[in-house]
């Protein structure tokens, strides 16, 4: 079925959430669906590399996008935080898909509160736990 151009989706959206730029629309679930799928990618990539760099979690790692350095940051107390900083963003595709994964989870939460709430002057977060991540908002 060829839709008209006005009802395709924004190619870097579409590109975001994995679906064909043609296709008639996209629904919250999918969405979350894949939020969750990239949040538990990502998560494993971490892992790996913090376990290749002698990590260990506990004690669990709260990172944010660092505007200043176009980096990421651990901003939780964590005895290793500068390790942790240096071992992430050296990992170019590390630094890139954290800032995909902002993205889609902003895309996400923005969908979900529209038209009752903002995600104005609130910051993404992931968490790094023994049990996996988390993706979450703080302001």
């Amino acid at each position: 079925m060829e839709i008209q151009e006005e009802a395709k989706l924004d190619e870097g959206v579409a590109r975001i959430f994995g679906i064909e730029p043609t296709q008639d629309g996209l629904q919250l679930d999918d969405m979350r669906q894949k939020a969750a799928i990239s949040l538990a990618e990502y998560g494993r990539m971490l892992a790996d590399l913090l376990e290749k760099s002698a990590v260990s979690i506990p004690p669990p790692i709260q990172l944010q996008w660092w505007q200043q350095g176009s980096r990421i940051k651990v901003v939780s107390e964590n005895p290793d935080a500068e390790r942790i900083e240096a071992v992430l963003n050296g990992a170019g595709d590390v630094v890139g898909k954290f800032k995909e994964l902002e993205v889609l989870h902003e895309i996400l939460r923005n969908t979900e509160l529209a038209g009752v709430g903002t995600t104005e002057n609130t910051h993404f977060n992931l968490g790094l736990t023994s049990t996996g991540p988390i993706a979450f908002f703080s302001e």
